[in-house]
């Protein structure tokens, strides 16, 4: 049976072509992807302020798919924003690229180096590092200080950025993995990947999107979803001034 897995992109700025980052995915597996946006919160998420303004959004969208059948959810996004509390909200699987990519990355090397948008984004990197136990893996986080909705504008340019970047994480930071700290760095990673050949180093450049698409679709194929012990259902309780959100099954809005 196909496996569908919805990606949530938690801000309010169109971004239709995420699909085509995981769409040749569809053709060697068994799966489907959708995606969906927020309709109120930031245009685009840049630092703590932004995740807390986009999180009840992202929790409603992952209720919503879970509600329409959905198998797993991506929520699209370096910063892993409402993560745990859509983990408590829904029983199927809520995966974020920021968590998946650096527990990949430390299968793939010893340390890794992190390349993202901008310098500010640089401690909530580090903390969920941290959280997710892989800080003293963590060999650097460095930024190409191109916001968000500008790195569209000049892809040669930042994809020139990025593999500058990217060498100074493995030659002077001794990184020898590369994630690109940013799901919007769309169909960039071999261009990197082939940059950094260029320069003599032959090192594995994960893309964030991609890679959390296929290890959805893992844990979907084989059963596996997140602990109902780690991450509580809510129980019931009332809540107010959300009146547009879905509720988990057992709870309600009031108002």
């Amino acid at each position: 049976m196909t496996k569908h897995i919805r990606i949530v992109t938690p801000h309010t700025t169109p971004r239709p072509f995420k699909l085509d980052e995981v769409a040749h995915l569809s053709a060697t597996a068994d799966v489907k992807f959708s995606q969906v946006g927020i309709d109120r919160g930031p245009s685009s998420i840049e630092c703590q302020f932004d995740e807390v303004l986009c999180a009840p959004y992202v929790v409603g969208r992952c209720i919503e798919a879970e509600a329409q059948g959905i198998d797993a959810v991506i929520i699209d996004c370096m910063g892993d924003p409402g993560l745990g509390a859509a983990r408590e909200a829904v029983s199927i699987p809520v995966l974020g690229p920021g968590e998946a990519s650096m527990l990949i990355a430390v299968m793939l090397g010893h340390r890794y180096g992190i390349v993202t948008i901008m310098d500010r984004i640089r401690p909530i990197i580090e903390d969920h590092a941290r959280v997710y136990g892989t800080y003293d893996r963590l060999a650097c986080v460095r930024s190409i200080d191109v916001p968000v909705l500008d790195i569209d504008e000049n892809e040669g340019k930042v994809v020139d950025a990025l593999i500058t970047q990217s060498t100074g994480a493995i030659l002077e930071d001794k990184a020898d993995v590369i994630i690109l700290g940013c799901t919007g760095f769309l169909g960039v990673s071999e261009k990197i990947e082939a940059g950094l050949r260029d320069r003599g180093l032959r090192v594995p450049v994960i893309n964030p999107l991609r890679t959390t698409a296929m290890l959805a679709f893992a844990l979907v194929s084989v059963g596996l979803t997140q602990s109902s012990i780690a991450y509580p259902w809510p129980g019931r309780k009332s809540v107010k001034g959300y009146d547009d959100l879905p509720c988990p099954p057992g709870t309600g809005n009031a108002t």
